[in-house]
């Protein structure tokens, strides 16, 4: 019994299938020339089963059978058939073990009058099929009605000729192709290169919303710009492909565009995809480049005039040109998380120009780049905030921006326009980096700010107080926070950083608000030649200094001129364990008071031009003994004293 079982098993049981099928093409024949559209057969037999056979044109797969009449698998060859060419068919069959044979090859001619043929206007409405085709368009093409292509269509275009719809009247191009059966643009020229041809233009007529571009393939064009330009039309493109383009691959403006998704880009010249600012929303998800000459959603410059999104679609957005965001209807960018902003030469992003605007920026979740195309330091202007900009809706946390610089530019710069940087990274700028403009901060902490060929940061003396806690301002080429002097009229805090203020002329404390002027223990004051720091010169004002030092800006007696402590220096005011040093340039030394009682003790007031402390005495004074005895004063000039009194 046993011995039966065995020889079943040895005997009855088939062995591997290792024969592969037989196939070859029964039609067309070998030789033959074809002047429209046809159905490639095949024959396929296998020593069991064949279960598909795939059919190739010129070693592209067109199209796969499965479900034969008998061993006759059929594959209609809609594509791509160019009139005048010559195209080598071939087929493979596979069977369920997974052998695969393959046909011999055939040669087959397509006629140079095939297909059917279009030019001129085509001003009432159309169908074009696939069994018609290809349709060849001889020369320029003017759609001016409502045309509509099959799946499977193929379009061949003449060199230098364009498919321009709405020139002058409502139309639209509908063309709905299918993943399995997709609708082509293409190059009549036998040896297609990008540019043979001008490109689809849906021009300012076109009819909104009407016109789709679906599961289609262009081509080979983009010598009028782009492979399709929409400038009307809210067209809808997705599940397309755009390739071997001379320049763009999709260019839209005004309301061309409604929705660009799920397509790929490759071989384009120029940008893939360039859409004006108020189309960057139509710009969808699932979008992919490569191989183009910039993987990037250009943004050509112009005008932000309403609110709008620019969502992380995976690829930077590139700003060839200025960028303004400002209307009437104070407009709000919302640029998020993960975006990448990119610069070309001198573009800029400009924010409440003449009219009312604000920038939001939030990477908190993905920090947000502002860089340049070139990654070269200098090579664009950097973001300006200007006096319409909206400040409390303006809000940038978590950004980088850096390479700014161009025209010895800061990499930020406000106008008048208070706004909120926190957790930023500003680096590799050719000029300053931060300039304000008789303004200070909305809010300014955990910044850091390096690599900058000027200061970190520029700022008059009245919103040096704006600036928050938690800053880095070092690596520069000038490491200070630069201050251009002025008035402090309300209160006012100086924080310490981790550099020095270099202040370039007089600040003046003093208002009706009797304004305090604090300095934080450790910050350092160098001050430039000329320059003072006047308490309570004409208004009443006053000043806390513990631990602080206010020297000039070289190592030498006179350098700047001082500290001075008016008559309407409030007697609570306080100069108390700091450093005063080399000051007394205008000639009445380095601490100066007239007429008021501050607290001075523990200070070291030294290295004067002339005398340490002048004193004027009008009504009150300060008595010289006891400045002596709780302040180091020494290094006065040669021929002086250490105090002087006037009256």
């Amino acid at each position: 019994m046993a011995f039966a079982f065995l020889a079943f098993v040895v005997l009855g049981c088939p062995g591997e299938d290792i024969t592969p099928p037989e196939v070859s093409i029964t039609a067309p024949a070998d030789g033959d020339t074809l002047k429209s559209t046809t159905t490639i057969r095949a024959r396929a037999t296998d020593n069991r089963r064949v279960v598909r056979v795939d059919f190739y044109v010129d070693g592209v797969r067109i199209g796969t059978d499965s479900t034969p009449a008998g061993n006759i698998y059929e594959c209609a060859w809609l594509g791509m058939m160019r009139p005048g060419a010559t195209n080598t068919l071939t087929c493979t069959a596979m069977d369920a073990a997974g052998n695969r044979g393959s046909s011999p090859a055939i040669v087959v001619h397509i006629s140079s009058a095939a297909g059917t043929h279009h030019a001129g206007v085509i001003s009432a409405a159309e169908t074009w099929t696939a069994a018609a085709g290809p349709h060849v368009v001889d020369a320029d093409l003017y759609v001016e009605a409502t045309l509509t292509l099959q799946p499977g269509t193929a379009v061949l275009v003449a060199d230098n000729a364009t498919i321009a719809v709405g020139t002058r009247s409502a139309a639209a191009v509908v063309a709905r192709g299918r993943a399995d059966s997709v609708i082509t643009f293409s190059a009549l020229n036998l040896t297609p290169a990008p540019g043979a041809w001008n490109g689809l233009h849906f021009r300012a007529s076109t009819t909104p919303g009407a016109s789709v571009l679906r599961h289609c393939v262009v081509e080979y064009a983009g010598s009028g710009g782009a492979l399709v330009w929409c400038e009307a039309g809210r067209v809808a493109i997705d599940s397309s492909e755009f390739r071997s383009s001379s320049s763009s691959g999709v260019r839209a403006s005004g309301n061309g565009l409604g929705s660009l998704s799920s397509s790929t880009f490759s071989g384009c010249a120029r940008f893939p995809v360039s859409v004006s600012p108020g189309l960057v929303s139509a710009l969808g998800t699932g979008n992919t480049m490569s191989g183009n000459s910039r993987n990037a959603f250009e943004i050509p410059g112009g005008t932000v005039t309403a609110t709008d999104t620019w969502s992380n679609l995976g690829f930077p957005y590139a700003i060839t040109a200025a960028l303004t965001v400002a209307d009437t209807s104070n407009p709000l960018l919302y640029v998020a998380a993960g975006c990448s902003l990119l610069f070309a030469d001198s573009a800029k992003l400009r924010v409440g120009l003449g009219r009312p605007g604000a920038l939001r920026v939030d990477g908190t979740y993905g920090r947000v780049v502002f860089g340049s195309l070139t990654g070269t330091p200098g090579t664009w202007r950097g973001l300006e905030f200007w006096e319409q900009t909206d400040s409390i809706r303006t809000i940038l946390n978590y950004c980088t921006i850096e390479n700014a610089g161009a025209g010895n530019s800061a990499a930020i710069t406000c106008y008048k326009a208070k706004v909120l940087l926190a957790n930023m990274r500003i680096a590799d700028n050719a000029g300053t980096g931060i300039y304000c403009q008789n303004t200070g901060f909305a809010r300014f902490e955990n910044d850091t700010i390096t690599n900058c060929a000027g200061f970190p940061l520029r700022i008059a003396a009245e919103y040096v107080g704006t600036i928050g806690n938690g800053n880095s301002f070092t690596g520069n080429a000038h490491d200070a926070i630069e201050v251009t002097g002025g008035v402090i009229t309300g209160n006012a805090q100086y924080r310490l950083q981790n550099v020095p203020y270099l202040v370039r002329q007089t600040i003046d404390v003093g208002s009706s608000l009797d304004p305090a002027l604090i300095i934080e223990n450790g910050v350092e004051l160098q001050f430039d030649s000329g320059a003072s720091l006047a308490i309570g010169r004409t208004a009443r004002a006053s000043l806390q200094a513990d631990s602080v030092t206010l020297t000039g800006t070289a190592a030498r007696p006179g350098a700047w001129n001082g500290l001075e402590l008016h008559r309407y220096a409030l007697n609570t005011s306080r100069l108390e364990r700091c450093r005063l040093l080399y000051g007394g340039g205008a000639n009445h030394g380095i601490l100066y008071v007239d007429s008021c009682l501050p607290t001075v003790t523990g200070n070291e007031i030294a290295w004067s031009s002339n005398c340490c402390i002048y004193l004027v005495e009008r009504d009150t004074f300060l008595d010289p003994d006891a400045l002596r005895a709780y302040n180091s004063l020494h290094d006065w000039a040669p021929g002086d004293t250490d105090i002087i009194v006037g009256f």
